[in-house]
This record gives structure tokens, sequence and C-alpha cells, in this order.
């Protein structure tokens, strides 16, 4: 699926409201809704974003009805999974050539449709190589962290205008598997988890990992090309990402590189010039931007998120990070704070780890490709 920070215009993608200053009550459905030719269940997430007070939240639509438009005539109905997510069938397959569309109604009765668009043949990865470089990301005045550079090589068809998007997700190993603030780690009551307790306010405690514990992280900015000036080229040396020193040993990336519509490229560009250049993807953009949805009834409601089928070619590099031995260089670790684990005492009963449990961003599982 497309990244869901794509669809962060003036919202947050999580629970936890932030502050923005604006007296409104503005409510804006939000559409994140990428289907892919891969092998992986095709899913599409509508939330709506609430602004109350000068805080936004994003709450999940429920109990829509979705369908997939194929060439205007067929309906290939959505399922709801729950917290604003509705899937397709297992044995739906993206086809060249053909017209999609996406139509939904809210429970209320409120419908929508998205812009027809078809799938567009992406090439393959060529290849991928990295660059250690001990100033790799400015994160303060004068101030930089040790970073990988990581590259691509792809091969531009000719006689096709191609527009790109890329995205990646990161395997880094972790030993600390839960962070206890005010509080400490408890086995029991079921569920295991940090609880708050009065003689231990102020402090923070950390647990490890039992055994063999990865977390996942993905791409927080939009990387969007066209060939409209370098049309049948090879596209060389491509960044694609700046992936920090974490850690000593290596890391698994894996990169997707997405034809899209020229205008999805439009739409992307546009978001990508208007947030990461003022800040951040949760930072207020200078301008509303608006995808292909549309209210059928009312055409001038404001709908974030954009709806597109795509084709996807992924390729998984190791980062050996041997470039960083002997330079006398320390990871900065993936952890906000230096370790700080409970002190022992005479209570043998405290738990000396904390689970490792299987989510989006953490896996005790071991990625496909991973080396020890």
């Amino acid at each position: 699926m497309l990244l869901s920070i794509a669809l962060g215009l003036w919202v947050c993608s999580c629970v936890e409201p932030f502050n923005l200053n604006i007296k409104s009550d503005l409510r804006i459905l939000t559409v994140d809704a990428t289907i892919t030719d891969t092998a992986e269940e095709q899913t599409i997430t509508i939330t709506e974003s609430v602004n109350s007070n000068g805080s936004a939240y994003s709450q999940p639509v429920l109990k829509a009805t979705a369908e997939l438009i194929v060439e205007g005539a067929q309906k290939i109905a959505f399922t709801e999974k729950g917290q604003g997510v509705y899937a397709l069938p297992s044995s739906f397959k993206l086809q060249t050539g053909v017209n999609y569309k996406l139509v939904f109604t809210k429970q209320d009765g409120t419908k929508y449709e998205s812009e027809q668009d078809q799938v567009t043949k992406v090439p393959e990865i060529i290849g991928m190589h990295d660059e250690f470089k001990v100033q790799g990301i400015e994160i303060g005045e004068n101030y930089y962290q040790p970073a990988n550079y990581i590259y691509l090589d792809t091969q531009d068809p000719a006689n096709d205008k191609n527009n790109y998007l890329w995205s990646w997700k990161l395997w880094e190993r972790q030993n600390v598997c839960a962070t206890c603030y005010n509080g400490r780690y408890f086995l029991t009551p079921a569920p295991a988890r940090c609880r708050e307790e009065r003689n231990y306010a102020g402090q923070m405690f950390d647990y490890m990992c039992p055994g063999d514990c990865w977390d996942i992280l993905n791409n927080k900015d939009l990387l969007v090309f066209t060939d409209i000036y370098s049309n049948g080229q090879p596209i060389t040396n491509k960044l694609i990402a700046k992936i920090p020193y974490y850690n000593y040993t290596g890391a698994l990336i894996e990169v997707k590189q997405q034809s899209i519509s020229p205008a999805a490229y439009r739409y992307f560009k546009l978001l990508a010039d208007q947030v990461q250049n003022n800040g951040s993807l949760v930072d207020t953009p200078p301008a509303a931007l608006i995808g292909n949805v549309k209210n059928v009834s009312n055409p001038n409601e404001a709908i974030a998120g954009f709806f597109m089928v795509t084709s996807v070619r992924t390729v998984k590099y190791w980062i050996d990070r041997k470039s960083a031995q002997g330079l006398n260089i320390n990871p900065i670790g993936l952890l906000d704070h230096p370790l700080t684990p409970e002190p022992m005492g005479n209570d043998l009963t405290r738990p000396p780890f904390a689970a490792c449990i299987l989510g989006l961003n953490r896996t005790p599982n071991k990625p496909n490709g991973w080396i020890n």
C-alpha cells in the first residue's frame, strides 16, 4: 500500500492528537487506496480527520460498502476488516490496459467515487549499492548523523512517458522490547505491559528482548520522479534512502519502485513540495491538496488521498555497514535515550525481559534476506 504519510494534509495518521492552533471543527475524509500487482492482500483505508479545539484526530470510517469497478461494468466488493480497512478478495489480480475505479458509500448513505486509473508497467530495478557518509543526515545546525546512502539503477523505457514513486522498508535488529515511564513492566495480569507506580514517578526503565527481534521502519519522505526530460535513458545512482547508522551490524532494506499515472505524479509531487519543504509531513501545508476521489452529490467536499492502481518492482538489499568500521564512530542506536535497565533487587519475581510483540513496526520473525 502507498504510504499513509502521503495522506496527511494537515492530518496526523496516528491516534494521538497534535496541536494545529486552528479554531475549527473541519472534518476531512481521507482515502488511502493504492491497488498493486503484488501477491499481497490488496486493501484500502478510509478514515476521517477531525479538527476539534485546535487538535486533529484521525478516526476510521466503519461499516462503509466499497466496490472496485472494472471497465465501468464489473463490480468487485471489498470486505471490511476493521479500523477503516477494506480488502479485495484474495483471487483478485490487476490487469494491464484495464480501467479501474473505486466507489464506496458511507453508513449515512453518502456516496463517493474516484476517477479511473490504469496500470502502467514498471521496469525492473537493475542494481543497488550504498555509500557510508560520516556527515550523512543533518539534524541541526552543524550537527550530523552518520548514515548509509542507498542508491538504485533502472532503465527507463523508451517511447513511453513514465512516472515513478519510490518507497522503502527497513529491518533493524532491536535489543530493547519495552521502555516504561513512571513505572515498571509486569507480566501479570495479562496482557504484559508497563504499569505506572507512584514510587517510580519520573523514572524510566528499559527491558531487553528475550530473543531475536527486529524493528521495522518506513520512509517518511515522498520520492517521485518523471522521465519528461530523460525518456528512455538509464536512471543511475538514484538516491533512494538515507539510513542512519543505528547498529554496528548490518540491516536489511526493501525498496519498492512503482509506476504511477501523470495525475498521481502531480498530486504526490505537489504534496511532497508542500510538506517536505515546509517542515515535516505533519505540518500544515500552505494550500489545500485534494485527490481524485469525489463526493457524488457534493463535488465541493474536500477529500484527501488518492486512488490509483500501480505496478511494483521490489528488491531487498543488505547494508553490511563495513565501510564504517575503523572510523571510530559509534552507532546512534534505535533508542532515543541511553539504555536504562531496571536495577536488580531482592524481588526475584521481576521480569528480566519484555516480549517482542509482532506488529506493523516490530517482528520476532527473521526477515527473508536477513544475514546473520
